[in-house]
């Protein structure tokens, strides 16, 4: 899977909390109907009402409400030259022979130059609101966006991979974020479902969802990651080195991703529902990055 960065990244002028972070089209998850019909997760066959019948009533999920859940004050206007240092880090260890230590000065001087877990997570809301319609679909919600539904109904028919397009563009927001958010949806869908010529919905088990919103958050954190270093990515002595370097990348985030959803869901009696997947991403987000802020220099 590939990354977003196709730019030279933020410079030292752009704000740490870009304007779509704060707006964009809200995402509606469940049709409010009491009905029955999908309000069952296909994994398990039960809901998170302790047995009580019938939908919960739509939950409606925006940037601005995303933000509003996240602690610690906005960040102001950035100070001058915050990239360089995190930059020439991911130079370093663009130029070197995958040096682990150099990686990890890198992630610690991109914490500080991000406004930590609480500025990534504020920049990656449109993430964390895309997030929350994925977990729907997944759980077999009708999940609507700019007056468009979308629910694991309409795949039936479709192969997996056609499945994946069709959640990732129904996903996608229409601004800034939309490549790497794009990019995170296929990668964590395409992580955890089996190629197959039919779509079976089936296989969304418990486990599938928990795998699918590790591997999302993890992606989403290493787009947004790749998007602000900018050329300093790509500066390898060897153009097959930058797939290694992904992989490596990728899997470091993805080992603290999911040690941190671990300790974050123990917290919440390890069910993810709609009432605190919002916060379970912000929570999971602020803690990975915290983290690098432990690393050595």
């Amino acid at each position: 899977m590939g990354t977003s960065a196709s730019n030279t990244g933020p410079n030292n002028r752009s704000p740490l909390l870009p304007p779509w972070a704060e707006q964009g089209d809200p995402i509606k998850v469940g049709s409010g109907d009491g009905d029955g019909g999908d309000d069952q997760h296909p994994g398990d066959g039960n809901d998170d009402l302790g047995g009580n019948e019938g939908k919960e009533p739509p939950k409606e999920i925006d940037n601005g409400k995303v933000q509003e859940q996240i602690p610690g004050v906005k960040p102001n206007i950035p100070s001058p030259n915050r990239l360089v240092g995190a930059r020439r880090s991911f130079g370093d260890y663009a130029k070197s022979a995958g040096n682990g230590k150099n990686l990890r000065s890198s992630l610690k001087k991109f914490s500080k130059s991000s406004g930590g877990g609480s500025g990534v997570s504020r920049r990656l809301a449109s993430g964390i609101t895309a997030g929350s319609g994925l977990l729907g679909i997944m759980q077999g919600e009708s999940v609507s966006v700019n007056n468009k539904s979308l629910s694991l109904s309409d795949l039936n028919g479709l192969s997996t991979d056609q499945a994946i397009d069709r959640i990732s563009e129904h996903l996608t927001p229409e601004n800034g974020d939309a490549d790497a958010v794009r990019i995170a949806l296929d990668f964590a869908l395409s992580e955890v479902l089996p190629e197959e010529d039919v779509f079976d919905a089936s296989m969304f088990t418990d486990e599938i969802v928990h795998e699918a919103i590790s591997c999302y958050l993890t992606d989403l954190i290493f787009q947004d990651i790749v998007n602000g270093m900018g050329k300093a990515w790509f500066k390898v002595e060897h153009p097959g080195k930058h797939h290694k370097m992904e992989e490596e990348l990728r899997d470091l985030i993805k080992v603290i991703t999911q040690s941190k959803l671990e300790k974050v869901m123990h917290a919440n009696a390890g069910n993810i529902s709609q009432r605190n997947i919002t916060q379970v991403q912000i929570d999971v987000i602020s803690q990975t990055v915290k983290e690098w802020e432990n690393f050595d220099d």
